[in-house]
């Protein structure tokens, strides 16, 4: 689950995929580690408060400990007996996201950043259950997440300004649901392609694109995303069937990739020559890359079991 600021992500965790029928039984939840932030090691450092106060002494320390414990979040989540994961954000939004924000805010300088992506790639790649299967995308305009974050009123946020909030909205936009025509330098979309042999449902069909784009990271091209609006600020407490409503869009989204990585490959190969239509390149299934020559120990391969669960990344 994906999304900016006070967009509502934790809400939307708690009251549409924890209480309702449709996702209680379906889902687990994996929340944002915020709390490894705020107490680090035994002197209990808090380094989400220490990057807001100094940005620029503390922005590749914290993006890389948020890494970090992603990947550690992820290892501990990955027993789950239920069949779907939401896990409120993912490295690709701090690759995509907040990582690009700091960097063009010179707070993370380019031997920072040329750091980060020379460990990225390869960790990701030796990873894939950091990959998601699909992503959602919480929208919302930046005034109103700032207003939410104003009610909220978390100490460490005290500092965010809606300029910043802004910024991290057009990246947002421009990785999740960027303009189809491609202009203002956003990255383009398709709509899910008509010729695969299995159907939207109508509650989420003008809502779900392919990622893809020249900038796009390569583990996550064709990566399909459910976009969400979360403008209307709705009482979920009281508006019962809005809430079902939400929630019966998030298991059509998990019913539609189910079935999506269930069609092999080659069959959508041919399908797609059979209707004349150009091949789609389906996100694969999140097999191990392992360096030529085998270097890892047969032990530590036996221990990385990814996937248990289907892995969707929230926001």
């Amino acid at each position: 689950v994906e999304g900016n600021i006070s967009v509502g992500k934790t809400t939307f965790l708690q009251r549409i995929a924890n209480e309702t029928l449709e996702l209680r039984d379906l889902v687990e939840i994996v929340p944002e580690p915020v709390n490894k932030w705020q107490d680090v090691g035994p002197d209990h450092f808090n380094i989400l408060d220490a990057f807001y106060a100094e940005p620029q002494r503390y922005a590749y320390t914290f993006q890389n400990y948020v890494f970090v414990t992603r990947v550690m979040q992820e290892r501990e989540s990955s027993g789950g007996i239920k069949p779907l994961r939401l896990m409120e954000r993912s490295v690709f939004s701090d690759r995509m996201v907040f990582v690009r924000a700091v960097h063009e805010a010179n707070w993370m300088n380019e031997m920072e950043i040329s750091i980060y992506d020379s460990w990225f790639d390869p960790v990701v790649s030796c990873l894939p259950g950091l990959i998601p299967d699909g992503f959602i995308y919480l929208r919302a305009s930046p005034d109103t997440c700032h207003k939410r974050m104003m009610l909220r009123k978390r100490a460490e946020e005290g500092g965010v300004s809606l300029e910043y909030l802004r910024d991290l909205h057009e990246k947002h936009e421009s990785w999740l649901f960027p303009f189809q025509s491609g202009n203002h330098g956003v990255l383009s979309v398709s709509k899910l392609p008509l010729h695969v042999d299995f159907s939207l449902h109508p509650d989420i069909r003008d809502h779900v694109f392919y990622l893809e784009g020249d900038h796009m990271h390569s583990s996550i091209q064709k990566v399909p995303a459910l976009v969400l609006d979360c403008e209307p600020n709705i009482d979920f407490s009281k508006d019962i069937e809005a809430k079902r409503q939400y929630a019966r869009q998030v298991a059509e989204f998990f019913e539609f990739v189910k079935k999506k990585k269930e069609v092999p490959a080659s069959k959508v190969g041919e399908e797609a020559t059979k209707n004349g239509q150009p091949q789609v390149l389906l996100h694969h299934k999140g097999g191990l890359w392992v360096p030529e020559g085998n270097h890892f120990p047969e032990s530590a391969l036996k221990s990385l079991d990814f996937r248990r669960a289907m892995s969707f990344m929230p926001g």
